[in-house]
């Protein structure tokens, strides 16, 4: 099988509050109590008339078998509406989406046995047992065997750390253990694909790199899963994802690899020059010689208390010869100290595709234009 996720022009419209307010409900106080006809009510429900909001607006994506595959985009975007398409928990309305080769609204036990989803929440774990005791009050519900499931269990209470905690009551569980505690019940049905929503929400950084590189080295390299992540974390999709699309109002507007899409969108990179202190009368003759030089975008410095020049920050074409640059300070009399290039991350590509903000903005010194 080619993919294990696959999307074909997915459409997903919900009615606005506004139809079902309007769909001929009686109203007024003589009708208090009372119910609309058997036709508005059924109108209502199958969604035949408009107006629509469409959260998703024909999306296409391939994700590949052992491929970590990141959903970016701000609130609104669609990403929920998709996994829950993908979970089987909202039908779509146009389009095609397969799972390991499976129709979601037509084969709905076949896409659950390939796929499993992470929430954040801790939700439908029973305080009152033990790590263990829920997961194998799960496995049973999942129908596994006695033999298997304490195989299956054990297995993965190794796998996620948790052996020398497994039979302490979760409520004494800290937020990084109740997450790996969720990730073993979502694996202890062993499926090939596994949907994370904000997997590190809540955790402190120590054990959300531990959770990241879990996912990595465990799931994906060990493992051979299939990840689909969704994400606000922007840092985290660059470090973890493979691939990534960037959806926004419903479309996807990017789907590449996190490098390809910082590179290829942003046009410049941030270069920091740190300088002896120089005197205030030769700053701006060095400023205005630096904005006329090719390739410089932009010029921003800083000071100290006393208005010396300290350093220099410039927004420059990402293929230039820095040597240019240098010169012109170096002429000036000023003496470099140390000389510093940022290159574009994927937030700064990610606010430049979606037109939230500038690039380098939060980086860019006062001085700056």
């Amino acid at each position: 099988m080619e993919y294990a996720i696959e999307t074909i022009n997915l459409v997903k419209r919900y009615p606005t509050s506004s139809r079902l307010a309007t769909a001929g409900m009686p109203r007024g106080p003589a009708t208090r109590g009372s119910v609309g006809s058997l036709g508005v009510i059924i109108d209502s429900i199958r969604g035949s008339r408009g107006p629509f909001i469409e959260a998703l607006k024909g999306i296409n994506l391939r994700i590949r078998e052992g491929e970590i595959f990141g959903i970016l985009g701000p609130n609104g975007a669609g990403k929920t509406t998709l996994i829950k398409i993908l979970c089987t928990l909202v039908i779509h309305d146009g389009g095609e989406v397969y799972v390991n080769g499976h129709d979601p609204r037509k084969e709905t036990g076949e896409v659950l046995k390939d796929l499993q989803a992470v929430l954040p929440e801790s939700r439908g774990f029973n305080w009152r047992l033990t790590g263990k005791q829920n997961l194998e009050f799960y496995a049973l519900l999942y129908g596994l065997s006695d033999t298997d499931a304490r195989k299956r269990i054990d297995y993965l209470l190794d796998f996620t750390g948790l052996t020398a905690r497994a039979d302490d009551g979760i409520q004494r569980y800290s937020t990084g253990m109740q997450r790996r505690l969720l990730l073993c019940r979502a694996l202890i049905r062993d499926t090939p694909i596994i949907v994370f929503d904000e997997p590190t929400t809540g955790l402190d950084p120590s054990s959300a790199t531990e959770f990241r590189r879990m996912i990595i080295d465990r799931l994906v390299r060990e493992e051979g899963k299939t990840v689909l992540l969704s994400t606000h974390n922007l840092q985290e999709a660059q470090e973890l994802c493979d691939r990534i699309a960037i959806l926004e109002r419903g479309k996807v507007i990017a789907s590449d690899t996190p490098d390809n899409i910082r590179h290829l969108v942003i046009e410049d990179r941030l270069l920091k020059v740190t300088i002896a202190e120089a005197e205030p009368d030769s700053m701006g003759s060095l400023i205005r010689d630096l904005e006329a030089t090719e390739g410089v975008h932009s010029v921003g410095s800083e000071s100290d208390y006393a208005k010396n020049l300290r350093s220099l920050t410039m927004r420059v074409a990402k293929e230039m010869d820095l040597t240019q640059v240098l010169r012109l300070i170096s002429r000036g009399g000023f003496k470099v100290l140390t000389v510093n290039t940022e290159e574009p991350t994927l937030e700064d590509a990610f606010n430049v595709i979606t037109g939230h903000d500038d690039p380098y903005r939060s980086r860019r010194m006062a001085g700056g234009s």
